[in-house]
Formats: structure tokens, C-alpha cells, sequence
């Protein structure tokens, strides 16, 4: 069967019948492999493809060159070649120098001038502690109870910054403490605490944003070795880093977006602003306003406030700031879509190449999340389709994953223990990675990333 797309504007009654019982599908959504029993029509009722054809990269790489967003499914065939048939499945759903100086900013320079910003474990390292659970699915309460509290802090988060805004003073102890909490979370089994922030975060407001990068800095802290007292200033510094964005977003308003020089420029500020509502808070430990301050800078020089290098960056803020690009590219803005999971790893290895972010963390995070990172949704060489629920130690390309869809596109039984499988101990293997159900999420094949995240 060919590739190429058929263009016949011709349209038979039994054509236009047939189109009035589609749906539109994202081409990013298409599923390679996949054999469909209806034709495939464009918006225009333009014939793209015969049935009984399959779904080929080369006719997904046709209808972007021919700037093909959507095309037209049969409803029989929706459910087999996009996973977003499965979105409402409830075990899938569920942020320059000379900026200006203060009295502040100045003290904080001169500290880390003076090269005395070293990191020491005192105790042993958390890592050690941390349950692996092998090949195993999530426990359903516990993880709707995860839901539950990813939400309530997501509120509360709020309400302190936004009052902190208005100057009353958020009490650092109820900070302290939901970082506390994600640590004892973590331990108990990473993988599934993970993925449920990436999951509940996703109505992408700012509070939710600081809750995932703490999260995810506090288990990249984890890999690279660190103990309880350091993994949970991590926590407490990806919590409260971003508080200054509040006051960005009353003076330009919503912030994902693409914006213009002068509104670049205020929002490159927003550092210094957190650093303004953190001397509010009472028992925030002196180390947590540096690494606030530099979680932007970036090892080549290119970030902002100060455009800090590598050993002149906190190791905290260089963790926080590799925790800060994955949650970044896998969020929406109104000027571009999420990346991939899968493709936000692969860019940011190129980022790490270029030395836009730290390697060690950045390893950690590969380790931590796997290449293919977890709570992501990939195909298999058997063509069922699979979500990524567990690393799988150095084993970077081969997870344990759950297969929610067998190969003829029918709903697996979730609740069968068979459906986990380990791919190191498999002869299956991931084809391919997909969007994530019910979000408008693109590959790296689109040139949209111009350095604002």
C-alpha cells in the first residue's frame, strides 16, 4: 500500500456518508503501525488515505509538509490509532546583569564570590533508604490520595504567595512541611508520586509549577546521592524560587506566553522579587535566597540575573534548574504546545551538550525518569500500546511499562498483573513514543523554542 497521501476531491454519497460518522485526530496522535478500516479525509473532505491502508511516518511526515494539523477518523478506527480515545480513562488523567542591584542582591553576590557555597552531606545518603518496587503497578488508593494532596497543596501554595504579595507573612513551617511530606512520599515509592504530580500538575497554574520542580529537584537531589537535610532545602527552594512571578504576572499578565523585549525583561526580574517576599518569611534557612536567586543561571553563562557559570551556580540551583526545563518544555504555553515526554529528554541532552544545563543532574534525571520517562505513553514492537510506570535502573530505553491497549486497538484489562511487563526481562521493545492522551503534545520535529520557558 502506498504512502502517499491520495488527493481526490471526489467525494461518492457513500464517501460523504461514511465522513459525517469521523472524528478530527491531531496527526501527532497517530499511532505508526496501525491498520485502519476506513478511509482517512482531510477538514475538506479530501480523501487521504484508503482503507485497510496502515499508518506510516512517511504519511505523518506527507500531512506536515502539506501543514496538516487534523485529519478525519472513522469512529471505529479512533480508538486504534490515537490514544486519545483513552483520555477519559481515570488511571490516565488523574513553569542579564544589570537587571537592577539591591542591598540584598549585593550581599548575596559578594557570598557567592567568595566561593563558600560547598554542599556536604551530614548524615546518610536518602537514596539508600528509598523503596524499589520492581516489577509492580501503583496501589489505586494510595495514588487517588496522592491526587487528593498534590491539590490541597497546590491551594494552599497559592494563598501564601498571593498573601505574601499583599504583605502578611506565610509561615515558613507549612512550607517546610510540604516538602517534608513529599520526602516521606518519595521514599516510599518514587515512581508513583512522580507521576502523579506530572499528572495533577497539569492545569499548569504557578503553584503547580513550584510543586513539580520541587518534587522532581528533590528526586534528582536523591540520585546524585544527597541526605535528608539536603534533599529537603531542595524541596523547600523549588517551593518558593518562583513567588516573584505573582508580581510579574500583575504588571504583564499571564506569563506563557512569547513576550516582548520589555516584558522579557520584567519577567527576568522576578528572581529579585522572590528574594523581596522571602525576607517575609520567618525560619527560611540563609542558604534558600541564594539558591532562589540562581535557579535561572545556566553553566554556560547565558542565564539570568547575573549570567552565573558553572561552579559559581549553587549545586542546588543547577538541580532546580534541570527540574525547572523538563517541567517547562512538557507544559503548554499560548505560543507553543507541550513537548513529549520522550522529547523533552532528547532536547534537553542536547541542551546539556551545549551546556545550557548541568550534566550530573541531568543524568540523575535521566536515571530517575528513564529516556522514555515515566507516566509517558509508548508503543511496543508487538504494536500494543503501553504507559511507562516504573524505571528500570541504568536501563534507560527499556522501563516497565503497562500495556493499556493490545494490538488490534482493544482496552487491556488494567487490573491484570500480566499487563506489567519488565522490558529489560522482555522480548518486546518500545517502537515508538506518543502524545500523552488528551493533550496537544508535539515531537521535536517543530522549531518552536526560542529560549523563554
Amino acid at each position: 500500500m502506498t504512502t502517499e497521501i491520495q488527493d481526490n476531491p471526489e467525494l461518492t454519497a457513500c464517501d460523504a456518508a461514511e465522513q459525517e460518522e469521523t472524528v478530527a485526530i491531531r496527526v501527532e496522535d497517530l499511532i505508526v503501525g496501525r491498520t485502519i478500516q476506513n478511509p482517512i479525509y482531510d477538514a475538506h473532505g479530501v480523501l487521504l488515505l484508503a482503507e485497510g491502508a496502515v499508518i506510516t511516518s512517511r504519511f505523518k511526515e506527507l500531512l506536515r509538509d502539506r501543514k496538516q494539523d487534523h485529519v478525519e477518523i472513522h469512529n471505529e478506527d479512533a480508538s486504534t490509532v490515537s490514544l486519545n480515545a483513552l483520555a477519559g480513562n481515570p488511571l490516565i488523567e488523574g513553569a542579564s546583569p544589570g537587571i537592577f542591584s539591591t542591598e540584598l542582591t549585593e550581599k548575596l553576590d559578594r557570598l557567592i564570590e567568595s566561593g563558600s557555597m560547598f554542599v556536604a552531606n551530614t548524615g546518610p545518603a536518602l537514596r539508600d533508604s528509598m523503596v524499589v518496587h520492581g516489577c509492580k503497578g501503583y496501589d489505586k488508593e494510595h495514588r487517588e490520595n496522592l491526587f487528593d494532596q498534590q491539590q490541597a497543596f497546590g491551594e494552599s501554595l497559592d494563598n501564601m504567595m498571593r498573601g505574601a504579595l499583599k504583605g502578611s507573612r506565610p509561615s515558613g513551617s507549612e512550607i517546610a512541611g510540604i516538602a517534608a511530606n513529599y520526602l516521606t512520599q518519595l521514599t516510599s515509592d518514587a515512581d508513583c508520586v512522580i507521576s502523579v504530580a506530572m499528572e495533577a500538575g497539569s492545569d499548569e497554574t504557578l503553584s503547580q509549577h513550584c510543586l513539580q520542580m520541587s518534587l522532581l529537584g528533590m528526586a534528582i537531589g536523591a540520585e546524585l546521592n544527597l541526605d535528608e537535610g539536603n534533599i529537603r532545602t531542595i524541596g523547600l527552594c523549588g517551593l518558593v524560587h518562583d513567588w516573584g512571578m505573582v508580581k510579574v504576572q500583575e504588571k504583564i499578565g499571564k506569563w506563557r506566553r512569547r513576550l516582548e523585549p520589555l516584558e522579557l525583561m520584567e519577567m527576568r526580574k522576578h528572581p529579585i522579587f522572590s528574594l523581596e517576599m522571602l525576607e517575609e518569611i520567618a525560619g527560611i534557612p540563609s542558604i534558600v535566597p541564594v539558591v532562589c536567586y540562581q535557579v535561572h543561571e545556566q553553566p554556560n553563562g547565558e542565564g539570568y540575573p547575573r549570567q552565573r557559570s558553572q561552579n559559581m551556580i549553587h549545586l542546588f540551583a543547577r538541580i532546580l534548574n534541570v527540574a525547572h526545563w523538563y517541567v517547562s518544555l512538557t507544559s503548554s504555553r499560548e505560543d507553543r504546545p507541550a513537548l513529549m515526554p520522550y522529547a523533552a529528554m532528547e532536547y534537553m541532552l542536547r541542551m546539556t551538550n551545549e551546556k545550557t544545563i548541568d550534566s550530573s543532574p541531568m543524568r540523575a534525571l535521566l536515571n530517575l525518569l528513564s529516556l522514555f520517562p515515566v507516566g509517558s505513553f509508548v508503543t511496543l514492537t508487538d504494536g500494543s500500546a503501553a504507559r511507562v510506570i516504573r524505571r528500570n535502573g541504568d536501563h534507560y530505553t527499556s522501563p516497565i511499562v503497562q500495556i493499556i491497549q493490545t494490538a488490534d486497538g482493544k482496552n487491556a484489562d488494567l487490573e491484570n498483573p500480566d499487563m506489567i511487563i519488565d522490558l529489560k526481562q522482555s522480548d518486546l521493545e518500545i517502537d515508538q513514543a506518543l502524545p500523552t492522551p488528551g493533550k496537544d503534545e508535539i515531537d521535536l520535529t517543530s522549531e518552536l523554542f526560542d529560549g523563554q520557558v
